[in-house]
């Protein structure tokens, strides 16, 4: 979705369709990032997209601070803010890169203490005594403390794929 916004933002030429299209683009975000705080661990989707958000969100904040430096008279805020955003970025692309370019780390156990940690609202469960963490569906089967096998990534902490091998 973000990608088909972005090909129609850059290559309409007509003010009243960019206009539009501008439109459905900040109501679809708006829409996302509502559907995101009233649930955020609905699914591994989700999870991810935060991940792929703060990186965006870290290169456009080192980008619009980069730009201000160097268009307009010195700014300690600017100086300040740049690395900062960097950081941002790079935290969550490399939590992305241990997810998607390393293998995942595979836990075969039962499923026990499945728990919502107070703080964020996660939810957690301890599989081959590990803890790791659960979208909301994957929360609600594991409640009755089956025998898995769950693949892990190894940045995120999340079961990415589990196989119910017992009750």
């Amino acid at each position: 979705m973000v990608a088909l916004f972005a090909v129609l933002l850059a290559v309409t030429r007509d003010p009243v369709l960019l206009r539009y299209f501008v439109t459905a683009a900040l109501v679809t975000v708006f829409l996302y990032f509502g559907l995101w705080v009233v649930d955020p661990a609905s699914s591994i989707v989700a999870v991810l997209d935060f991940y792929v958000f703060g990186v965006l969100f870290g290169i456009l904040g080192a980008a619009a601070c980069l730009k201000r430096l160097l268009t307009g008279p010195f700014d300690i805020r600017a100086c300040l803010l740049s690395p900062v955003a960097v950081l941002i970025a790079f935290f969550n692309l490399g939590i992305l890169y241990q997810d998607f370019f390393h293998a995942p780390l595979v836990l075969e156990g039962r499923a026990q203490n499945p728990r919502v940690q107070s703080r964020r609202s996660q939810y957690v469960v301890d599989i081959a005594n590990q803890t790791v963490k659960v979208t909301t569906p994957v929360y609600e089967r594991l409640k009755f403390n089956p025998y898995v096998r769950a693949e892990i990534g190894r940045g995120s902490n999340y079961v990415y794929r589990i196989d119910y091998l017992s009750n």
